[in-house]
Protein backbone atom coordinates (compact mmCIF):
# COMPACT_ATOMS: atom_id res chain seq x y z
CA UNK A 1 0.00 0.00 0.00
CA UNK A 2 2.79 2.43 0.90
CA UNK A 3 4.48 1.78 -2.47
CA UNK A 4 1.19 2.30 -4.32
CA UNK A 5 0.38 5.54 -2.47
CA UNK A 6 3.81 7.10 -3.00
CA UNK A 7 3.83 5.96 -6.63
CA UNK A 8 0.50 7.72 -7.12
CA UNK A 9 1.78 10.91 -5.54
CA UNK A 10 4.89 10.83 -7.70
CA UNK A 11 2.93 10.26 -10.90
CA UNK A 12 0.47 13.00 -9.93
CA UNK A 13 3.27 15.49 -9.40
CA UNK A 14 4.79 14.59 -12.75
CA UNK A 15 1.44 15.02 -14.46
CA UNK A 16 1.02 18.50 -12.96
CA UNK A 17 4.43 19.55 -14.23
CA UNK A 18 3.87 18.11 -17.69
CA UNK A 19 0.51 19.82 -18.17
CA UNK A 20 1.60 23.28 -16.97
CA UNK A 21 0.90 25.87 -19.67
CA UNK A 22 3.33 28.62 -20.65
CA UNK A 23 1.42 31.84 -21.40
CA UNK A 24 1.14 32.45 -25.14
CA UNK A 25 2.06 35.97 -26.24
CA UNK A 26 -0.69 37.79 -28.07
CA UNK A 27 1.62 40.39 -29.64
CA UNK A 28 5.31 39.50 -29.21
CA UNK A 29 6.75 37.14 -31.81
CA UNK A 30 10.52 37.28 -31.30
CA UNK A 31 13.41 39.28 -29.90
CA UNK A 32 17.03 39.67 -30.98
CA UNK A 33 19.89 41.31 -29.12
CA UNK A 34 21.43 43.99 -31.35
CA UNK A 35 24.20 45.23 -29.00
CA UNK A 36 25.02 46.34 -25.49
CA UNK A 37 26.68 49.50 -24.16
CA UNK A 38 28.40 50.35 -20.90
CA UNK A 39 27.72 53.67 -19.22
CA UNK A 40 31.13 54.82 -20.52
CA UNK A 41 30.06 53.87 -24.08
CA UNK A 42 26.80 55.74 -23.63
CA UNK A 43 28.61 58.85 -22.44
CA UNK A 44 30.98 58.74 -25.42
CA UNK A 45 28.03 58.33 -27.79
CA UNK A 46 26.09 61.21 -26.26
CA UNK A 47 29.08 63.56 -26.50
CA UNK A 48 28.67 63.41 -30.28
CA UNK A 49 25.38 65.29 -29.90
CA UNK A 50 25.91 67.06 -26.57
CA UNK A 51 29.57 68.20 -26.36
CA UNK A 52 29.01 69.77 -22.92
CA UNK A 53 27.64 66.78 -21.02
CA UNK A 54 27.24 68.68 -17.75
CA UNK A 55 24.18 67.44 -15.89
CA UNK A 56 23.40 64.75 -18.48
CA UNK A 57 26.60 62.83 -17.77
CA UNK A 58 25.76 62.54 -14.09
CA UNK A 59 22.34 61.08 -14.94
CA UNK A 60 23.73 57.94 -16.58
CA UNK A 61 23.04 55.09 -14.17
CA UNK A 62 23.27 51.77 -15.96
CA UNK A 63 24.75 49.75 -18.78
CA UNK A 64 22.14 49.13 -21.46
CA UNK A 65 21.18 46.60 -24.10
CA UNK A 66 19.33 47.22 -27.36
CA UNK A 67 16.92 44.56 -28.59
CA UNK A 68 14.95 44.24 -31.81
CA UNK A 69 11.47 42.83 -31.35
CA UNK A 70 9.03 41.56 -33.97
CA UNK A 71 5.37 41.72 -33.06
CA UNK A 72 1.84 41.31 -34.42
CA UNK A 73 -0.31 44.23 -35.48
CA UNK A 74 -2.96 44.94 -38.10
CA UNK A 75 -2.91 46.88 -41.34
CA UNK A 76 -5.93 47.28 -43.61
CA UNK A 77 -7.81 44.65 -41.53
CA UNK A 78 -5.06 42.05 -41.99
CA UNK A 79 -2.65 40.65 -39.39
CA UNK A 80 0.96 41.57 -40.17
CA UNK A 81 4.36 41.51 -38.48
CA UNK A 82 6.05 44.77 -37.55
CA UNK A 83 9.21 45.59 -35.63
CA UNK A 84 11.03 48.12 -33.48
CA UNK A 85 13.80 48.63 -30.93
CA UNK A 86 13.57 48.16 -27.18
CA UNK A 87 16.42 49.69 -25.17
CA UNK A 88 16.71 48.48 -21.60
CA UNK A 89 18.82 49.20 -18.53
CA UNK A 90 20.86 46.15 -17.51
CA UNK A 91 20.23 46.93 -13.84
CA UNK A 92 17.29 44.96 -12.46
CA UNK A 93 14.25 47.02 -11.54
CA UNK A 94 10.92 48.46 -12.65
CA UNK A 95 11.13 51.27 -15.20
CA UNK A 96 8.76 53.67 -16.96
CA UNK A 97 8.54 53.40 -20.74
CA UNK A 98 9.57 56.19 -23.13
CA UNK A 99 8.16 55.66 -26.62
CA UNK A 100 9.86 57.68 -29.38
CA UNK A 101 8.36 58.18 -32.84
CA UNK A 102 10.93 59.16 -35.46
CA UNK A 103 10.60 61.66 -38.30
CA UNK A 104 9.95 61.11 -41.99
CA UNK A 105 12.18 58.51 -43.62
CA UNK A 106 12.12 56.86 -47.05
CA UNK A 107 15.09 54.47 -46.79
CA UNK A 108 14.61 50.89 -45.56
CA UNK A 109 18.25 50.96 -44.48
CA UNK A 110 17.52 53.88 -42.11
CA UNK A 111 14.71 52.20 -40.16
CA UNK A 112 15.57 52.09 -36.44
CA UNK A 113 16.09 48.31 -36.40
CA UNK A 114 18.22 48.45 -39.57
CA UNK A 115 20.39 51.33 -38.37
CA UNK A 116 20.19 51.24 -34.57
CA UNK A 117 23.26 53.45 -34.27
CA UNK A 118 21.83 56.30 -36.37
CA UNK A 119 22.08 59.81 -34.93
CA UNK A 120 18.67 60.51 -33.36
CA UNK A 121 17.98 56.85 -32.57
CA UNK A 122 21.33 56.54 -30.81
CA UNK A 123 20.60 59.61 -28.69
CA UNK A 124 17.26 58.16 -27.57
CA UNK A 125 18.76 54.72 -26.88
CA UNK A 126 21.11 56.40 -24.43
CA UNK A 127 18.16 57.52 -22.32
CA UNK A 128 17.76 53.89 -21.19
CA UNK A 129 20.87 54.45 -19.08
CA UNK A 130 18.96 57.20 -17.23
CA UNK A 131 16.27 54.83 -16.02
CA UNK A 132 13.77 54.33 -18.85
CA UNK A 133 12.82 51.47 -21.13
CA UNK A 134 13.02 53.21 -24.51
CA UNK A 135 10.78 51.95 -27.30
CA UNK A 136 11.35 53.03 -30.94
CA UNK A 137 8.89 51.65 -33.53
CA UNK A 138 10.01 51.12 -37.13
CA UNK A 139 6.58 52.07 -38.55
CA UNK A 140 4.76 49.82 -41.00
CA UNK A 141 6.65 49.55 -44.28
CA UNK A 142 10.05 49.30 -42.59
CA UNK A 143 11.96 46.59 -40.74
CA UNK A 144 9.94 43.38 -40.48
CA UNK A 145 7.18 44.85 -42.68
CA UNK A 146 9.43 46.32 -45.39
CA UNK A 147 7.54 44.38 -48.07
CA UNK A 148 4.51 46.62 -47.45
CA UNK A 149 4.05 50.22 -48.61
CA UNK A 150 4.62 52.72 -45.82
CA UNK A 151 1.21 54.27 -44.97
CA UNK A 152 2.68 57.74 -44.59
CA UNK A 153 0.57 59.98 -42.34
CA UNK A 154 -2.20 57.37 -42.07
CA UNK A 155 -3.59 57.83 -38.58
CA UNK A 156 -5.32 54.51 -37.91
CA UNK A 157 -2.50 52.15 -38.87
CA UNK A 158 0.18 54.35 -37.28
CA UNK A 159 -1.59 54.50 -33.92
CA UNK A 160 -2.53 50.81 -33.94
CA UNK A 161 1.00 49.64 -34.71
CA UNK A 162 2.53 51.76 -31.92
CA UNK A 163 -0.02 50.60 -29.34
CA UNK A 164 0.59 46.98 -30.33
CA UNK A 165 4.35 47.44 -30.00
CA UNK A 166 3.89 48.80 -26.48
CA UNK A 167 1.80 45.71 -25.69
CA UNK A 168 4.52 43.49 -27.13
CA UNK A 169 7.08 45.25 -24.90
CA UNK A 170 4.95 44.43 -21.85
CA UNK A 171 4.94 40.76 -22.91
CA UNK A 172 8.69 40.91 -23.51
CA UNK A 173 9.11 42.15 -19.93
CA UNK A 174 7.51 38.99 -18.54
CA UNK A 175 10.50 36.91 -19.70
CA UNK A 176 12.50 35.89 -16.63
CA UNK A 177 15.73 36.68 -18.51
CA UNK A 178 14.67 40.33 -18.88
CA UNK A 179 15.71 42.11 -15.68
CA UNK A 180 14.30 45.56 -16.59
CA UNK A 181 10.53 45.34 -16.16
CA UNK A 182 8.18 47.93 -17.73
CA UNK A 183 5.66 49.71 -15.52
CA UNK A 184 2.38 51.21 -16.79
CA UNK A 185 3.95 54.70 -16.68
CA UNK A 186 4.41 55.94 -20.23
CA UNK A 187 6.17 58.99 -21.71
CA UNK A 188 5.76 59.73 -25.43
CA UNK A 189 7.94 61.86 -27.71
CA UNK A 190 8.12 62.41 -31.45
CA UNK A 191 9.60 64.76 -34.02
CA UNK A 192 8.15 65.79 -37.42
CA UNK A 193 6.09 62.80 -38.64
CA UNK A 194 6.77 61.46 -35.15
CA UNK A 195 5.31 64.60 -33.56
CA UNK A 196 2.07 64.00 -35.45
CA UNK A 197 2.12 60.29 -34.48
CA UNK A 198 2.79 61.15 -30.83
CA UNK A 199 -0.17 63.53 -30.65
CA UNK A 200 -2.41 60.87 -32.20
CA UNK A 201 -1.10 58.32 -29.71
CA UNK A 202 -1.83 60.62 -26.77
CA UNK A 203 -5.39 61.20 -28.00
CA UNK A 204 -6.00 57.47 -28.47
CA UNK A 205 -4.70 56.59 -25.00
CA UNK A 206 -6.60 59.37 -23.25
CA UNK A 207 -9.79 58.52 -25.12
CA UNK A 208 -9.75 54.71 -25.14
CA UNK A 209 -6.79 53.15 -23.31
CA UNK A 210 -6.21 55.09 -20.10
CA UNK A 211 -6.77 51.94 -18.01
CA UNK A 212 -4.07 50.11 -19.99
CA UNK A 213 -1.41 52.84 -20.07
CA UNK A 214 -0.70 55.57 -17.53
CA UNK A 215 0.40 58.44 -19.74
CA UNK A 216 2.66 60.80 -17.78
CA UNK A 217 3.76 63.38 -20.38
CA UNK A 218 3.86 64.03 -24.11
CA UNK A 219 6.38 65.95 -26.23
CA UNK A 220 5.20 66.71 -29.78
CA UNK A 221 7.69 68.52 -32.00
CA UNK A 222 7.36 70.11 -35.46
CA UNK A 223 4.57 67.80 -36.58
CA UNK A 224 2.20 68.17 -39.57
CA UNK A 225 -0.80 67.97 -37.22
CA UNK A 226 -3.25 69.37 -39.79
CA UNK A 227 -2.51 67.75 -43.13
CA UNK A 228 -4.87 70.12 -44.94
CA UNK A 229 -2.99 73.07 -43.38
CA UNK A 230 0.28 71.59 -44.68
CA UNK A 231 -1.19 71.02 -48.13
CA UNK A 232 -2.43 74.61 -48.28
CA UNK A 233 0.94 75.90 -47.11
CA UNK A 234 3.00 73.88 -49.60
CA UNK A 235 0.76 74.56 -52.59
CA UNK A 236 0.85 78.31 -51.86
CA UNK A 237 4.67 78.49 -51.95
CA UNK A 238 6.58 79.61 -55.02
CA UNK A 239 9.50 77.43 -53.92
CA UNK A 240 9.17 74.61 -51.40
CA UNK A 241 12.48 72.92 -50.50
CA UNK A 242 10.99 69.48 -49.72
CA UNK A 243 8.78 68.48 -52.66
CA UNK A 244 9.03 64.83 -51.66
CA UNK A 245 6.73 65.59 -48.67
CA UNK A 246 3.60 65.97 -50.83
CA UNK A 247 4.84 63.30 -53.24
CA UNK A 248 5.20 60.82 -50.33
CA UNK A 249 1.80 61.74 -48.93
CA UNK A 250 -0.16 61.63 -52.19
CA UNK A 251 1.56 58.43 -53.33
CA UNK A 252 0.79 56.74 -49.99
CA UNK A 253 -2.87 57.76 -50.01
CA UNK A 254 -3.35 56.49 -53.56
CA UNK A 255 -1.36 53.29 -52.93
CA UNK A 256 -3.27 52.24 -49.81
CA UNK A 257 -6.62 53.19 -51.32
CA UNK A 258 -7.59 56.26 -49.32
CA UNK A 259 -8.26 58.12 -52.58
CA UNK A 260 -9.13 56.86 -56.05
CA UNK A 261 -7.62 59.71 -58.07
CA UNK A 262 -4.55 59.04 -60.22
CA UNK A 263 -1.45 60.96 -59.18
CA UNK A 264 -1.72 62.93 -62.42
CA UNK A 265 -4.74 64.74 -60.95
CA UNK A 266 -2.41 66.30 -58.40
CA UNK A 267 1.08 66.27 -59.88
CA UNK A 268 2.31 67.31 -63.31
CA UNK A 269 4.23 65.28 -65.86
CA UNK A 270 6.88 63.98 -65.88
CA UNK A 271 6.86 63.72 -62.09
CA UNK A 272 3.54 61.89 -61.63
CA UNK A 273 4.79 58.92 -63.64
CA UNK A 274 8.09 58.49 -61.77
CA UNK A 275 6.90 59.07 -58.20
CA UNK A 276 5.58 55.53 -57.44
CA UNK A 277 9.00 54.06 -58.21
CA UNK A 278 10.78 56.50 -55.89
CA UNK A 279 9.22 55.16 -52.67
CA UNK A 280 10.48 51.58 -52.79
CA UNK A 281 12.83 52.09 -49.84
CA UNK A 282 16.01 52.58 -51.88
CA UNK A 283 15.88 56.37 -52.39
CA UNK A 284 16.67 58.94 -49.70
CA UNK A 285 14.53 62.04 -49.28
CA UNK A 286 17.36 64.11 -50.71
CA UNK A 287 17.71 61.94 -53.81
CA UNK A 288 13.93 62.05 -54.37
CA UNK A 289 13.97 65.85 -54.08
CA UNK A 290 16.72 65.98 -56.70
CA UNK A 291 14.48 64.12 -59.17
CA UNK A 292 11.53 66.44 -58.55
CA UNK A 293 11.31 70.25 -58.56
CA UNK A 294 10.98 72.84 -55.83
CA UNK A 295 8.90 75.08 -58.13
CA UNK A 296 5.33 74.35 -57.06
CA UNK A 297 3.86 75.86 -60.24
CA UNK A 298 5.81 73.23 -62.21
CA UNK A 299 5.18 70.39 -59.75
CA UNK A 300 1.49 70.55 -58.82
CA UNK A 301 -1.22 70.75 -61.48
CA UNK A 302 -2.78 74.21 -61.94
CA UNK A 303 -6.19 72.65 -61.27
CA UNK A 304 -4.97 71.30 -57.95
CA UNK A 305 -3.37 74.58 -56.87
CA UNK A 306 -6.38 76.73 -57.72
CA UNK A 307 -9.23 74.29 -57.22
CA UNK A 308 -8.40 72.09 -54.24
CA UNK A 309 -10.80 73.94 -51.94
CA UNK A 310 -13.79 73.93 -54.31
CA UNK A 311 -13.39 71.31 -57.06
CA UNK A 312 -15.42 68.13 -56.38
CA UNK A 313 -12.63 66.11 -57.99
CA UNK A 314 -10.56 66.64 -54.84
CA UNK A 315 -13.31 66.04 -52.26
CA UNK A 316 -12.08 62.51 -51.46
CA UNK A 317 -8.54 63.72 -50.86
CA UNK A 318 -9.80 66.61 -48.75
CA UNK A 319 -11.77 64.14 -46.60
CA UNK A 320 -8.67 61.94 -46.25
CA UNK A 321 -6.62 64.94 -45.11
CA UNK A 322 -9.19 65.79 -42.45
CA UNK A 323 -9.60 62.17 -41.29
CA UNK A 324 -5.84 61.77 -40.79
CA UNK A 325 -5.21 65.09 -39.08
CA UNK A 326 -5.28 65.66 -35.31
CA UNK A 327 -8.01 67.86 -33.90
CA UNK A 328 -7.35 69.55 -30.56
CA UNK A 329 -9.17 68.24 -27.49
CA UNK A 330 -9.21 68.98 -23.77
CA UNK A 331 -6.10 66.99 -22.86
CA UNK A 332 -5.59 65.39 -19.46
CA UNK A 333 -1.83 64.70 -19.86
CA UNK A 334 0.81 67.47 -19.78
CA UNK A 335 1.96 68.25 -23.32
CA UNK A 336 4.79 70.34 -24.71
CA UNK A 337 4.78 71.53 -28.30
CA UNK A 338 8.21 72.32 -29.76
CA UNK A 339 9.07 74.02 -33.05
CA UNK A 340 12.08 75.71 -34.63
CA UNK A 341 11.34 79.39 -35.35
CA UNK A 342 12.98 79.21 -38.80
CA UNK A 343 11.48 75.88 -39.93
CA UNK A 344 10.71 76.13 -43.66
CA UNK A 345 9.62 72.48 -44.07
CA UNK A 346 6.78 72.56 -41.54
CA UNK A 347 6.15 76.19 -40.58
CA UNK A 348 6.11 77.26 -36.93
CA UNK A 349 2.59 78.56 -37.57
CA UNK A 350 1.45 74.91 -37.58
CA UNK A 351 2.33 74.51 -33.89
CA UNK A 352 1.09 78.01 -33.07
CA UNK A 353 -2.27 77.23 -34.67
CA UNK A 354 -2.87 73.92 -32.90
CA UNK A 355 -1.66 75.42 -29.61
CA UNK A 356 -4.36 78.09 -29.99
CA UNK A 357 -6.88 75.33 -30.79
CA UNK A 358 -5.97 73.50 -27.57
CA UNK A 359 -6.41 76.70 -25.58
CA UNK A 360 -9.83 77.22 -27.20
CA UNK A 361 -10.77 73.72 -26.00
CA UNK A 362 -10.10 74.88 -22.43
CA UNK A 363 -6.64 73.38 -21.86
CA UNK A 364 -4.97 75.35 -19.02
CA UNK A 365 -1.38 76.63 -19.04
CA UNK A 366 -0.51 73.95 -16.48
CA UNK A 367 -1.23 71.26 -19.09
CA UNK A 368 0.24 72.68 -22.29
CA UNK A 369 3.26 74.74 -23.28
CA UNK A 370 4.53 75.94 -26.66
CA UNK A 371 8.33 76.16 -26.87
CA UNK A 372 9.74 77.90 -29.95
CA UNK A 373 13.47 77.38 -30.57
CA UNK A 374 14.92 80.70 -31.82
CA UNK A 375 17.17 80.54 -34.88
CA UNK A 376 16.49 76.81 -35.44
CA UNK A 377 15.11 75.18 -38.57
CA UNK A 378 13.55 71.74 -39.05
CA UNK A 379 16.90 69.96 -38.83
CA UNK A 380 18.88 72.05 -36.35
CA UNK A 381 16.10 72.09 -33.72
CA UNK A 382 16.18 68.31 -33.19
CA UNK A 383 19.02 68.08 -30.66
CA UNK A 384 17.74 71.00 -28.58
CA UNK A 385 14.22 69.55 -28.53
CA UNK A 386 15.45 66.06 -27.62
CA UNK A 387 17.64 67.29 -24.75
CA UNK A 388 14.93 69.56 -23.34
CA UNK A 389 12.35 66.76 -23.58
CA UNK A 390 14.62 64.25 -21.86
CA UNK A 391 15.35 66.63 -18.97
CA UNK A 392 11.63 67.41 -18.63
CA UNK A 393 10.72 63.71 -18.57
CA UNK A 394 13.46 63.00 -16.01
CA UNK A 395 12.05 65.73 -13.76
CA UNK A 396 8.59 64.19 -13.95
CA UNK A 397 10.00 60.68 -13.43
Amino acid sequence: MIVIVFSGLFLNSCTKKDTSVTPVNQYLISSELKFGMTTADVKTSLQTYIPDMGLVGSLLQSDIEVQKIVYKTTFKSSSIQASGLVCLPKTAGNYPVLCFQNGTNTLHSEAPTENPKGDVVSMLESVASMGFIVVIPDYIGFGASAQLPHPYLHAESTTQSILDMLRAVNEFGTDVKVVAKPTKNLFVFGYSQGGWATMLLQKAIETNYSSEFHLVASSCAAGPYSIKYMNDYVSSQTDYPMPYFLAYLLNAYTTIGLVSNPLSDFIQAPYAAIIPGLFDGTYSGGSINALLTTKMANFLTPEYISGFATNAKFSGLKSAFIANSVEAWNISTPMRLYHGADDNYIPVSMSQTIFADFKTKGVPDSKIQLVIIPGADHTTAITTVALDTILWFLGLK
